[in-house]
């Protein structure tokens, strides 16, 4: 029924009076990113496109190196033509270190990203492939996440992390400015119109950050496509509650780490995204994707599900998991958009059961959208280049 904990939504708590303390040196949430110290490392061509292979010497990464990131661009096109840029955040959970100072819940995602995956990232056959061969000429960028941290650190101190720079100094929890960082560097250099944010699964999570964040500072992205992920405690404390979808593997110690390693402002009460987008104050425009049966909020497993004004009402896991959002993007005008879907896996035809449909060339059987998902998907991205 549930997923692996390696995979799964994130939830935040309201942290406490030590973690504020800890999460206080965040950087204020409408600061840029640091783009001074990064470092071209390496170019490659492959599939039409050359990537230039960067690595940010401000950022160092949760356990050793630092993040990276790549800038992709069709091999022929102009070097002075303006385009615009799509950045793909990918997914990969959630981490924190306990209080042995132990990587949990492992290695994984906290360690330099080396070029190939990132690369691969940006050659997958979904949107991304549809995109790369539009006329609207699209740059990509595509991040690491090797804080493990849904691109929401603020360049803040890692509780119980143990692990230093080379220069005996601390590594911080950073994934968001660093992302910022890697689309700043790409438009300065890079002759570069309006951007796309893209994630998956923890890195949807991510797109709401970066968003907010991008807002803050004055310079938001034209949309972001947000599939398979985002910050909803209600579902994850009902979902546990009635054992549809329990998660044994955080006690009350990892939530206190998890919530400090995410900048203050993100971790604070009130202030999960679809609570912003209602209130009005995330204004980016979002296409909010699902798969009604994701595997990773444990599929169509029927729930009492929780709503933001107190209600209840029976939905499956994953449409709980998704619902405030959904009410929260219905409500919020014409630019952003749901898009429910049911894609299936050819293992499982008509189960659903898809987790982060925009990086697959399936179809959609929901009657309500369109078979072909990822057309709707690329047509709004490039209405928002249009506002």
């Amino acid at each position: 029924m549930r997923s692996s904990l390696a995979r799964r939504l994130l939830s935040l708590p309201v942290i406490g009076i030590a973690a504020l303390a800890i999460a206080g040196c965040a950087a204020p949430l409408n600061s840029p990113g640091k783009t001074a110290q990064i470092e071209f490392v390496s170019t490659t061509t492959t599939g039409g496109y050359k990537f230039d292979y960067y690595r940010n010497l401000a950022y160092p990464c949760s356990i050793s190196g630092y993040q990276t990131f790549v800038i992709g661009t069709k091999v022929g096109s102009s070097a002075t033509d303006t385009r615009p840029l799509w950045v793909h955040m990918h997914g990969g959970g959630v981490g924190w270190f306990n209080s042995a100072g132990e990587p949990q819940p492992g290695r994984g995602q906290k360690v330099e990203e080396a070029a190939g995956g990132l690369v691969n990232r940006l050659r997958d056959n979904g949107v991304i492939g549809r995109a790369r061969n539009d006329a609207a000429g699209f740059r990509f960028v595509a991040v690491s996440m090797c804080s493990h941290d849904i691109y929401g650190g603020g360049d803040q101190p890692d509780p119980n992390n143990p692990n230093t720079t080379p220069d005996g100094k601390p590594r911080f929890t950073n994934g968001m400015f660093a992302t910022k960082a890697a689309i700043a560097y790409a438009k300065a250099h890079y002759p570069t119109g309006k951007v796309i944010l893209h994630g998956g699964s923890a890195g949807s999570a991510g797109v709401f950050n970066v968003s907010y964040s991008m807002q803050k500072e004055g310079v938001p992205p034209a949309g972001a496509i947000a599939d398979s992920g985002e910050v909803n405690t209600l579902w994850e404390r009902a979902s546990a509650a009635q054992g549809v979808c329990p998660d044994p593997g955080r006690d009350g110690e990892a939530l206190a780490a998890i919530s400090a390693r995410v900048h203050p402002e993100l971790a604070k009460a009130g202030n999960e995204p679809d609570q912003l987008i209602a209130r009005g104050e995330l204004t980016v425009p979002i296409l909010h994707v699902w798969s009604s049966a994701d595997p990773n909020t444990c599929g169509s497993v029927p729930m009492t599900c929780p709503l933001r004004d107190g209600s209840t009402k029976p939905l499956g896991s994953a449409d709980c998991a998704h619902e405030p959002m959904r009410i929260a993007v219905a409500g919020a005008g014409p630019k952003f958009r749901n898009l429910r879907l049911c894609v299936s896996p050819d293992t499982a035809p008509g189960s659903c059961a898809t987790h982060v449909p925009t990086t697959k060339n399936g179809t959609n059987t929901d009657p309500a959208e369109a078979a072909d998902y990822n057309a709707t998907v690329l047509a709004w991205a490039k209405a928002r280049l249009g506002d």
